[in-house]
């Protein structure tokens, strides 16, 4: 084989391969983050209703124009176990950020597996995993 079909035979088959491994990693990718969502989705299904009363509220710098990223600190009472106070963010829809303010009460869902994962009832928020409260913009901005 001559040195110039060689080079042609590999400058053609490196990106081809190059290619399928990234059509191979983005596929396996996705077929883990279907797992999780499902997981995800079964986990909320089975959680159990609670209140909540909203300690502190803060907003993250995630976010658009439709859903905001808010950061909870919440006093949960299931009716069952001695009230106690766990964290969340969710990502929730500006126009019922008025529902969230300190002092409210809402309902919630508590995860039967792990209390500390708190689970919006209504359909104007949605649980998200993953955010660190550390990029709520009070305390990005020293408060």
């Amino acid at each position: 084989m001559e040195t110039g079909s060689i080079i042609m035979i590999l400058s053609f088959g490196i990106p081809v391969l190059i290619i399928i491994g990234i059509i191979w990693w983005i596929k396996s990718d996705f077929k883990k983050l279907s797992k999780w969502a499902q997981e995800s989705k079964r986990r909320q299904a089975q959680a159990k209703p609670a209140k909540a009363k909203i300690i502190s509220v803060s907003q993250g710098v995630q976010g658009g124009d439709i859903s905001k990223m808010i950061f909870l600190t919440f006093e949960i009472n299931d009716g069952f176990t001695a009230p106690y106070t766990a964290s969340a963010g969710w990502f929730v829809d500006a126009l019922h950020l008025n529902k969230i303010q300190e002092g409210s009460i809402i309902d919630v869902k508590v995860d039967a597996d792990d209390p500390q994962k708190i689970y919006p009832a209504a359909s104007w928020a949605t649980y998200t995993e993953g955010y660190s409260s550390d990029l709520s913009v009070d305390k990005l901005r020293g408060r």
